[in-house]
Formats: structure tokens, C-alpha cells, sequence
């Protein structure tokens, strides 16, 4: 069983998956329309790496005026807009429709437990 398979199961998630060492896409499992679309799993390559660069860049530049205390590394986020949703732990990603997920903690927690 893949270690995605409960994530999948899920109410609402689409895909879960994971980057490799690259920035790509390293595995995943998908549901619904989103099974083997090479432009959802690139747009969702770009959308993480993109994020996460971002927030990054963003701590950094907050650890120069923290006084105590580190913003990094940037270990994991959420997402919440328009028909989809987004938890990010680590390299660990899932991707759900909004109007169906009850909680982005919830599946932030599941993510974080994955390696656990």
C-alpha cells in the first residue's frame, strides 16, 4: 500500500504526492480527473517550489529583524483559494477541492505524520 493511499481516500483530496531531491515530482497517487495528468503534476511541481521558494526568501529576510529566534527552514504551509486547496509538509504535498476538505490542519497533521 502506498503511503498516499489514505490521503487519496479522503473526502475531496485529489492528489498527494511528494518532490524528489530536484524540485519534481517524485511519486504521487492521484483520484478523479487528475489521474496521470502530466500538466497536474507539473503545475502542481511549480506551485510548490514556487510557495515554498517564496516563503523561504520571505524568512530569511524576517531572520535579519528577529532579535531571537529563526523563521527557517520553511518546513511546511496551506493554501486555500478559489476550487482548491493545498498542504505542504517538507517535500510532502497534497492537493484537494476546497468546498470538499473540512480542515487544512487536518490534512497538514496527516502529512507531518506520513514519516512519523
Amino acid at each position: 500500500m502506498n503511503e498516499f493511499d489514505d490521503l487519496v481516500s479522503r473526502r475531496g483530496v485529489i492528489m498527494a504526492g511528494r518532490l524528489g531531491p530536484d524540485g519534481r515530482v517524485a511519486e504521487h497517487k492521484s483520484e478523479s480527473l487528475f489521474i496521470e495528468n502530466p500538466a497536474m503534476l507539473e503545475m502542481a511541481h511549480w506551485f510548490v517550489a514556487a510557495v515554498t521558494t517564496m516563503l523561504t526568501s520571505m524568512g530569511s529576510a524576517l531572520d535579519q529583524l528577529t532579535a531571537a529566534g529563526t523563521w527557517l527552514p520553511t518546513s511546511g504551509w496551506t493554501y486555500r483559494g478559489g476550487d482548491y486547496a493545498i498542504a505542504v509538509d517538507g517535500a510532502k504535498f497534497v492537493v484537494g477541492e476546497a468546498a470538499n476538505i473540512e480542515s487544512l490542519d487536518e490534512l497538514a497533521r496527516l502529512l507531518h505524520t506520513l514519516d512519523s
